[in-house]
């Protein structure tokens, strides 16, 4: 291993390490019985969730940005501990280390995230003035060749993580069968949610077509012009966008269910289509990947939604029936 690339390995590694215990205790906490209590339930779950994304993506690089995330989320879960045992936090309370262990180990972890960061953060001011560069010092320059393939493994980590995410968050939520969608609940929900999947589907076949034609596969078309490559980022900005909202009436009104093969094969590939984004992104993003993995992982996310719209949008519309579901 390169020896510059240690300062930034040891750190990183470690503040990942505390961020993770840390998001995995009020994980387990929100799990026995926080997400119950109103507002608090859902401010320990967003540490958690921010905690763990946050861990995972430290494993990978520390740019300022991610080591000021992991600053706020140990400033911010201390805040609510102090604030839980004195005035109260959004009319909740605590007394002292309740509930043990969880509230001492949440207490070290958060302390220890802020000195490893102010520890960081000073050896960095030392390596500067010491006449080592700043970024030579945290990224070592590059990362050593031998291992290239370690990032490559945890960047593919990451979708994994995403759709364990939502798998998990859709199991150990409570379905609230009158969340809105843009204030429609019950029957005028669904059929809104069915137009959009059904949008959504519209857009990623354009998407294709597109892709199709970007590769040279299309024998009718020249070579795609350049407004064709941006054309192909927008449309699928725009459904990534237009899926947010049903993705999140889906997990919050139903969340992951498995009473039929139909709610099944939704709930797993809606979890799974977002990883498969992940995925994409990654992809595009790294360009040592072998040149099938982009058309790999367009393929995927198009035959994610494509199914999604078949096990839900298209069933509703179709009379509550889909062949074969």
């Amino acid at each position: 291993m390169n020896t510059r690339s240690l300062p930034a390995l040891a750190p990183r590694l470690v503040l990942a390490a505390t961020l993770a215990a840390s998001g995995y205790i009020h994980a387990q906490l929100y799990i026995d019985g926080y997400r119950y209590v109103h507002i608090i339930g859902s401010l320990f779950l967003l540490q958690a969730s921010t905690a763990f994304a946050v861990a995972a993506l430290l494993l990978l690089a520390a740019p300022p940005l991610l080591r000021s995330a992991a600053t706020a989320i140990a400033i911010c879960t201390l805040a609510g501990f102090t604030a839980s045992r004195t005035s109260g936090l959004f009319g909740f309370s605590e007394q002292g280390l309740q509930p043990a262990p969880q509230a001492l180990l949440s207490l070290i972890a958060e302390t220890l995230t802020l000195l490893i960061l102010v520890a960081w953060q000073a050896s960095e001011v030392a390596a500067a003035r010491s006449g080592v560069g700043v970024a030579e010092y945290v990224t070592g320059l590059a990362h050593p060749a031998g291992h290239r393939r370690l990032y490559d493994v945890l960047w593919l980590l990451l979708p994994v993580a995403v759709v364990v995410g939502l798998f998990w968050f859709g199991r150990v939520h409570t379905p609230n069968y009158e969340t809105s969608l843009f204030g429609n609940r019950g029957d005028d929900a669904r059929l809104l949610k069915a137009q959009m999947g059904s949008a959504l589907l519209g857009l990623a076949l354009i998407q294709l077509l597109l892709a199709l034609w970007i590769y040279g596969r299309l024998p009718a078309l020249r070579a795609a012009p350049h407004p064709v490559h941006t054309t192909h980022r927008l449309i699928g900005l725009t459904a990534f966008l237009l899926s947010l909202p049903i993705a999140r009436h889906c997990i919050t009104a139903y969340g992951v269910q498995f009473t039929d093969t139909r709610v099944a094969l939704h709930s797993l590939t809606g979890c799974f289509l977002y990883g498969a984004f992940v995925a994409k992104v990654i992809v595009v993003r790294h360009r040592r990947w072998p040149g099938w993995a982009l058309p790999l992982a367009g393929g995927t996310l198009v035959t994610a939604i494509a199914l999604i719209w078949y096990a839900a949008p298209f069933w509703y519309l179709n009379g509550l029936q889909a062949p074969g579901l």
